[in-house]
């Protein structure tokens, strides 16, 4: 499972370039498998959940603090679409302290997810703890991508 500190680091980054690379060899007979099943392993300890706004906006009251920030994913392409992520708690803390979030009060940071409507929101656990929400872009999203490789790993999210 990723960590604050691999979020705030750009370890991260490196994991999921390494995923997406590693996603084009799913299509090679035998050995595909055997990497979309390693793969899997990795991804799902972060339990991704697609929410609506409504559950984002649950989320960020009740957490103790929030920072908005670029989507993780669009370092590794910089021409993307442009979308931004809330981090919650610990994590807001720690990305903001490395220069990569803004702190903001919680209905600013639901009106900036609402500026991306098109964008599917992820919810995914960092140091096991639900703390990024993330407006996602299909093409960088590394859990998107699983998907296209029919290796499932978003599921809905209903615990509230």
């Amino acid at each position: 499972m990723p960590t604050i500190d691999d979020y705030t680091s750009g370890k991260v980054l490196k994991n999921v370039k390494l995923t997406l690379y590693s996603l084009k060899l799913v299509k090679i007979p035998v050995l595909g498998q055997r990497i979309g099943k390693e793969l899997l392993k990795k991804i799902i300890v972060s339990e991704p959940k697609l929410i609506d706004i409504n559950t984002a906006s649950i989320l960020i009251h009740e957490s103790k603090k929030c920072a908005v920030g670029e989507r993780v994913c669009r370092a590794i392409n910089k021409d993307s679409e442009f979308s931004e992520s809330v981090f919650l708690d610990e994590l807001a803390e720690g990305m903001t302290n490395a220069g990569k979030a803004r702190y903001v009060q919680k209905e600013e940071a639901i009106q900036i997810l609402k500026k991306y409507p098109k964008n599917p929101l992820i919810l995914a656990k960092v140091s096991n703890k639900y703390m990024e929400i993330c407006r996602s872009y299909h093409e960088d999203c590394v859990y998107y991508n699983m998907h296209q490789y029919k290796i499932k790993c978003l599921n809905k999210y209903n615990e509230l």
